[in-house]
């Protein structure tokens, strides 16, 4: 076997394990074995793989896995919006810098607002360009 036909052949066979873990996955999730499901998402690096997962997920309403596939699959505002949903603040401030809807900041800045955490809340403000919320 030529060389190229034998890395052709390790990308195919690559291509068909991702495809089968991911069967795996979304079965395992539909069938309530989350912690085994989430467990085999978390090693597939395929982007679009991930992001349908975590539809999976947040149809089974397993709303914490999908935010973390999501975040893990580059999709930072759909995350966000789901950690805001939790009210897992802690998990959104790191995904601040990719966050670009000012609607979703502007949430984000009230709810931390309602923490007390001022200073938070006004970055927020400031990012989403709100400047009466920034002044008030």
């Amino acid at each position: 076997m030529k060389q190229e036909d034998q890395i052709l052949f390790r990308a195919e066979l690559e291509l068909h394990n991702i495809q089968c873990f991911a069967g795996i996955s979304r079965t395992s999730l539909k069938l309530g074995d989350i912690s085994r499901g989430f467990s085999i998402a978390q090693d597939i690096k395929d982007n679009q793989i991930l992001i349908e997962i975590a539809i999976v997920c947040e149809n089974m309403n397993q709303t914490l896995e999908a935010a973390q596939l999501y975040q893990k699959a580059g999709l930072f505002e759909k995350a966000a919006g789901l950690f805001i949903q939790l009210k897992m603040f802690k998990q959104v401030n790191p995904l601040m810098k990719n966050i670009k809807s000012p609607k979703l900041l502007i949430l984000l800045a009230k709810a931390k607002e309602s923490e007390q955490a001022f200073q938070e809340a006004e970055q927020a403000f400031e990012q989403a360009e709100d400047w009466e919320n920034v002044i008030r």
